[in-house]
């Protein structure tokens, strides 16, 4: 059956590559700019990861999703190279369409990524525990717990909620990998070990843990971006167990810069906290302030979804060619 899907992924790699070059040079709005640059930097490196693989556990719904994403480029592209041009006098009202193209690009990427985060997850279960149906059984109530701790679905584009079906509709089933002659021996023999022998990946545990509880208590305060960040930190917990010797060792880069990331994003998002004590919780913090709050932990939000996106996919290439 031919991949129809990856004549795309060159097609996306060439055009994320412009819009990653372009931001750099941008004129107008920098700091959206180095946002969005940061968030499709990530998603060329899955990308490339798909390119070098060549497969996917469903081959429909990738393509699906690469299609999606080639409009958003496209929209990325677009807005990127109006950000080349000096403002010019009373342009206010292209200004205040840009800031609204920007979150719009921003939401659509976390659609996309979300689609992939969940494929990857899925195919990391599925060749973990492809050998054993029992254990299989187990983990796939852990994937539809990790679904089902994204944002409520009621108002989710058509184009996510395919996706979604798409992924879930394969994971019941639970025998493709083994159709595709797939299996997770490599790993075997380490999957009884718990993360919690690893002092380094247990503090980064704990640390998602707390950021996790920590951003239950944010009511408005940046509350969009706070909670990205939190389901980032829940995907954070949900694959640490996966990461088995050597892994730990050969990612201690990764790791330490994600704890880092964690840390980052727990003392700012406690630090920050809005006041409970009346009106001076709604005049102490300045519009500009928030904003620049705001920026940071987007930033950290980019920061941890890079590890996460590495770290997952090394855990997939140690486990079907035993090399990461």
């Amino acid at each position: 059956m031919p991949v129809e899907w990856i004549p795309l992924v060159g097609i996306l790699l060439n055009v994320a590559s412009r819009v990653v070059e372009n931001t750099g040079e941008a004129l107008r709005y920098r700091k959206k700019c180095q946002l969005l640059r940061t968030r499709v930097q990530i998603i060329t490196t899955h990308l490339r990861a798909l390119n070098e693989a060549q497969w996917t556990p469903d081959p429909l719904a990738t393509k699906d999703t690469l299609e999606c994403l080639r409009q958003v480029l496209g929209r990325a592209e677009a807005l990127v190279a109006s950000c080349l041009r000096r403002k010019k006098a009373f342009d206010f009202l292209k200004a205040f369409r840009n800031k609204g193209e920007f979150a719009f690009v921003d939401e659509q990427i976390s659609h996309i990524m979300e689609a992939f985060h969940l494929a990857n997850y899925t195919l990391l279960l599925l060749l973990s525990n492809d050998r054993d149906d029992r254990i299989f059984m187990n983990k796939k109530d852990e994937v539809f717990k990790h679904m089902s701790g994204l944002p409520q679905s009621d108002n989710m584009p058509p184009e996510k909620r395919k996706r979604l079906d798409l992924i879930t509709r394969d994971l019941r089933a639970g025998s493709y990998l083994r159709q595709c002659g797939f299996a997770g021996s490599t790993s075997s023999g380490n999957r009884g070990q718990n993360h919690n022998d690893d002092p380094v990946l247990k503090k980064v545990a704990d640390l998602a843990e707390a950021l996790v509880e920590e951003a239950k208590a944010v009511r408005s305060h940046n509350k969009e971006e706070v909670q990205r960040v939190a389901q980032l930190a829940q995907k954070v917990i949900y694959l640490l167990p996966h990461l088995q010797p050597p892994l730990p060792t050969r990612n201690q880069e990764t790791i330490t810069e994600l704890q880092d990331d964690l840390n980052g994003a727990l003392q700012n998002i406690a630090q920050h906290r809005p006041l409970q004590c009346g009106p001076s919780a709604l005049t102490l913090r300045a519009g500009s302030f928030r904003r620049q709050e705001a920026k940071r932990i987007a930033e950290l939000g980019n920061s941890i979804e890079k590890g996460y996106q590495t770290l997952t996919l090394k855990v997939v290439q140690h486990i079907t060619t035993g090399n990461a």
